[in-house]
């Protein structure tokens, strides 16, 4: 298997946020739409078993990853102003990861004075009642949702890991056009979530004396062998729907599923490097009982100064 960095630009305003779970399970419809539900079943044989044919990411602003969950006793600040800055700050840039440890990156995060380009909406929907050929009350009730829009050079990092041996990068490259055309989460059928994607990369991401992972996604991480002293995460509950015609479904909702948060820093026992991290879950969902949910993410390996 090998992580690869895609390009990604937004080429509209977004609905859902680009998370790795989720932009999985999109993958997934892409794949039984353009290959058959056939080859669909055959990628996703083990992966409940720690054999899956790709790990998604989250998407993060280009050059940067986001700050990692530990405590602000592993931070290095010269004032409680520092430490106090650091507080705010989400973001540090990747030269930094690639040559310093964790313990270093209070300077880096410091200096991080990014933002994203974007602006938060409301887009307002109603539903017209065909007796009355107007809105009203209840169903008929006007109401709005948020999108977001993207800066116009406003570009994210994509890491997959994928095993090639399954699945090659150039079907990868056009589940990833298929995606990004029809386009991403919530409201896509009225223009919403289209995004372009290219660009693959291959990048490993190992520092000297590497200890621990970082996790690029939200995962799944029980039963892995994991040093709990010494891992730190914060958790976040799923509450899935399914996508593509079994959104349309009387039952879209799966059940919802507690993960740690993208950013956690996992320390196994006996450690060796690794491209990825977690389990992947099934018996997600009553209505689609075959239905998997990405448990995993994809990892940096890293040294962390426990003071062991």
């Amino acid at each position: 298997m090998k992580l690869y960095r895609f390009t990604l630009t937004p080429q509209s305003a977004m609905g859902t946020p680009l998370v790795g779970d989720t932009l999985f399970g999109q993958f997934c419809w892409a794949v039984r739409n353009r290959f058959g539900e056939a080859r669909l079943i055959e990628l996703l044989e083990g992966y409940t078993e720690q054999r899956p044919f790709i790990v998604v990411s989250d998407a993060f602003p280009q050059g940067f990853l986001p700050l990692p969950t530990l405590p602000s006793t592993f931070w290095e600040t010269k004032t409680e102003t520092d430490r106090k800055s650091l507080k705010k700050a989400q973001w540090v840039n990747i030269s930094d990861v690639e040559k310093r440890a964790v313990k270093f990156w209070q300077e880096c995060a410091l200096q991080t004075n990014f933002k994203f380009e974007k602006e938060n909406q409301d887009q307002f929907h109603n539903t017209i009642d065909r007796q009355t050929n107007t809105t009203g009350e209840g169903q008929f009730a006007p109401y709005s949702t948020e999108i977001v829009w993207f800066g116009s050079k406003q570009e994210f990092d994509l890491y997959i890991v994928l095993d090639e041996a399954r699945f090659s990068l150039e079907e990868l490259q056009q589940i990833l056009d298929d995606v990004g055309t029809f386009g991403f989460g919530r409201d896509a059928s009225i223009g919403l979530g289209k995004f372009r994607c290219n660009n693959p990369q291959e990048v490993n991401f190992c520092q000297q004396n590497a200890n621990c992972y970082f996790t690029l996604a939200n995962s799944a991480p029980q039963n892995l062998g994991l040093d709990k002293e010494c891992s730190y995460y914060q958790v976040t509950t799923r509450f899935g729907r399914h996508g593509d015609i079994q959104a349309l479904s009387s039952s879209p909702f799966k059940k919802p599923i507690i993960l740690a948060k993208s950013a956690a820093i996992f320390t196994p026992e006996n450690y060796e490097p690794r491209l990825f991290l977690g389990n992947g879950l099934g018996n997600i969902s009553y209505a689609q009982p075959n239905a998997v949910h990405q448990g995993y993410a994809p990892v940096l390996n890293l040294f962390v100064d426990f003071g062991k």
